[in-house]
């Protein structure tokens, strides 16, 4: 049998026999150091101060510590990984040269994994990284790590044969790289050329001064499963996350969990000024994050008024909660940007519940901080979020809509974008187009971008409103009216300002405000009477809004709604570029434009008109 065969094989490596069996247990990896002595208390609070500097001026600081290796080995796992991720892991040798293995194993951890998959450059990246700081970091590594890590990541990097083992047959359907052995008994199948120098080094540094563990490691390699030791290899990655304060998605999104309504009345005065995110005593180490962001807007200023002490507790549950939402966003922990998006969007979200329930006094929201823990402020936060995709998701399921979808493309591209924004389970304001051309969203960072995004949704919601119920715009607009030969020629050029434009024009030339079409001598005509000076008229920019206001159905904006002084004011800046558009037609002659079903648009030479 071929247990039978590889259980009676043995191997002479190094002058010693060694037997192989198909499970062997892995050997201990003796190194010439020893663990990190406990810090005294002066040196406990001079690496606190250290831990309280910004990344780089903490390296910096640390490499001038005459007691460096001491003061490494206890810094907290994810403080370690944090501070080299920001400063650039080929800049923290001496961190590296230092590390305790928790340190090494959760550097790997956060900076080698793509979702349940082990990223196999990313994870030599950084192994060449540790590589160049010392052989014996690297070493440090492999001890630190668990057997399914380590085996997972060498069957990645190999497939390993032995000539009285019997040969996979899927060996001839992988592109393997040329074989080599180091000791004769095992043969080595490169499969990934471009990291077959470290494959080499690592293995050959084993086989020269680590044999039991190199038997072990080509052993197991025969036998394994590649997908079961990965799924293992996972696990305890996610287990050891979930100690480093990274639980998994599903149960770090509870913190998206709104509050009962009751919890978000407004509060004048806070009994205890207590800390509810207390500084850990006795001998832990109070490690202090990043700075609360000053982009967090009114959270800073409350935090400013804290005492020391109270500012670093809260910086650091700030820190904690951050990485909570780290994990809920699916984001990348071995990401510089990505653990900067989840401090961002925990600060804001926190600060969004302290300007709610102190009404914006400062006071009142420091003495909240010291009150209340991060993760029920952000909760708080959150739900006020929660109306905003709550309201679109009516809109859709039984506003103007559901029974004209299409319609929404009608949306001016502001609308639309706040729309499209605010439909997010978990909303965040739209802040512009990147360099591609892609939408971009930030975080909320006070009440008054809620209060925006809340006035774009009334004026959607009104806007529609007139549109469908108070001008009739067909169900079936798209079909009913057609561009064939217009300008332009797609509805998807087509904004609902432009229908509204129309519509004016009508009223001012025909008394009735409708979309139809206009022609030249309907502009020439609406020029002479609306225009002057280049500029709408006042009095009939009024009269225009008053009259689109009359036309919504009864009941539909109640009058002093936000609703409603939303609408006018859409309807003011959508009627006021008439005289934008149309302040430099000379009104002695009709102007050559064509229209969409009645759309007022100019010609397309540079926004010119010309003569007929």
């Amino acid at each position: 049998m071929r247990c039978e065969r590889v259980a009676e094989a043995e191997a002479n490596i190094g002058g010693r026999r060694l037997a192989l069996t198909p499970t062997p247990r892995r050997p201990p990896l003796p190194l010439d150091d020893s663990p990190a002595a406990a810090l005294e208390p002066a040196q406990r609070v001079r690496l606190e101060a250290i831990l309280a500097r910004p990344p780089r001026e903490r390296l910096d600081a640390l490499v001038e510590q005459p007691d460096v290796a001491l003061l490494v080995p206890a810094i907290p796992p994810d403080a370690f990984a944090s501070t080299l991720l920001e400063v650039g892991l080929q800049d923290g040798d001496i961190l590296l040269v230092h590390a305790s293995d928790e340190q090494l194993v959760h550097l790997h951890d956060v900076t080698s994994w793509s979702g349940d998959e082990l990223d196999l450059d990313r994870s030599l990246e950084t192994l060449e990284v540790l590589r160049a700081a010392g052989d014996r970091v690297v070493l440090r590594w492999l001890r630190g790590a668990d057997d399914a890590s380590v085996q997972t990541l060498f069957s990645r990097l190999a497939v390993v044969t032995a000539d009285d083992v019997p040969r996979p047959g899927k060996l001839d359907e992988l592109d393997l790289g040329p074989p080599f052995s180091l000791d004769g008994l095992f043969t080595i199948w490169p499969r990934a050329p471009r990291h077959e120098g470290f494959l080499r080094w690592v293995l050959t540094l084993l086989f020269e001064e680590h044999q039991e563990l190199y038997l072990w490691l080509c052993q197991t390699l025969i036998w394994i499963l590649e997908s079961e030791v990965e799924h293992e290899a996972f696990g305890m990655r996610e287990r050891r996350l979930i100690e480093h304060g990274f639980p998994p998605p599903e149960q770090a999104a509870e913190i998206f969990l709104p509050v009962e309504p009751e919890r978000l009345v407004p509060v004048t005065v806070v009994g205890t000024r207590r800390s509810a995110e207390p500084v850990p005593g006795g001998e832990a180490l109070v490690l202090a994050p990043p700075e609360v962001p000053r982009s967090a807007g009114f959270l800073a200023r409350c935090a400013d008024r804290l005492d020391d002490r109270e500012r670093l507790a809260f910086r650091d549950a700030l820190e904690r909660l951050s990485k909570l939402v780290l994990s809920a966003e699916r984001l990348d922990p071995g990401r510089p940007e990505d653990r900067e998006i989840a401090l961002r969007r925990a600060g804001r979200t926190v600060a969004l519940a302290l300007e709610h329930l102190s009404r914006g006094d400062v006071a009142l929201g420091a003495a909240l901080l010291l009150e209340r823990t991060a993760v029920d402020l952000f909760r708080k936060g959150q739900t006020l979020l929660a109306e905003l995709p709550r309201r679109v998701a009516a809109l859709r399921r039984d506003g103007w809509l559901a029974r004209i979808p299409e319609a929404a493309g009608l949306l001016d591209p502001e609308l639309r974008r706040e729309l499209e924004a605010c439909r997010r389970p978990r909303p965040q304001r739209f802040a512009g187009l990147d360099e591609e051309g892609r939408p971009r969203f930030e975080p909320y960072a006070s009440l008054a971008e809620v209060d925006a995004s809340r006035r774009a949704l009334d004026t959607i919601d009104a806007l529609g409103r007139l549109l469908v119920d108070g001008l009739g715009l067909p169900e079936r607009f798209t079909r009913e009216i057609d561009l064939s030969g217009l300008l332009p020629s797609s509805w998807a050029e087509v904004t609902a300002g432009d229908l509204l434009r129309t519509a004016v024009v009508q009223g001012v030339v025909r008394g009735s405000l409708r979309f139809a079409p206009v022609s030249g001598r309907d502009i020439a005509e609406f020029v002479r009477r609306a225009i002057a000076q280049g500029r709408l008229r006042t009095s009939v920019r009024d009269e225009a809004v008053d009259a689109l206001l009359a036309r919504l159905p009864s009941g539909a904006v109640e009058p002093g709604s936000a609703g409603r002084a939303a609408l006018e004011t859409y309807l003011r800046g959508a009627v006021d570029r008439l005289g934008d558009e149309l302040g430099a037609i000379d009104p002695g002659s009709a102007p050559d434009v064509r229209f969409v079903g009645g759309l007022v648009r100019l010609a397309p030479e540079g926004g010119r008109v010309g003569e007929p």
